[in-house]
């Protein structure tokens, strides 16, 4: 499975101001984050992915009108 984590900047930006874009980002690296622990506590491999085509990302994710996408993981049965 591929899990897309992405913010409406815009939307973050009324509640945080010039600082919204900062907030998002340190929320999408903790997201990973916990989606990467709880995949290796399942016995799942994952990987975390930060090179992609922001553009291709949003819309094969079918991520909402003004939602940009910020991280990619990865999860799957490893190979034995």
């Amino acid at each position: 499975a591929s899990l897309v984590i992405g913010a409406a900047f815009k939307k973050t930006e009324k509640k945080y101001g010039a600082r919204a874009q900062r907030y998002a980002t340190l929320e999408a690296g903790a997201a990973a984050e916990n989606i990467l622990l709880e995949s290796i506590a399942l016995g799942l491999g994952a990987a975390f992915v930060g090179a992609f085509d922001d553009e291709r990302v949003a819309q094969t994710a079918a991520l909402p009108e003004g939602a940009t996408p910020l991280a990619i993981v990865v999860v799957g049965i490893p190979k034995k």
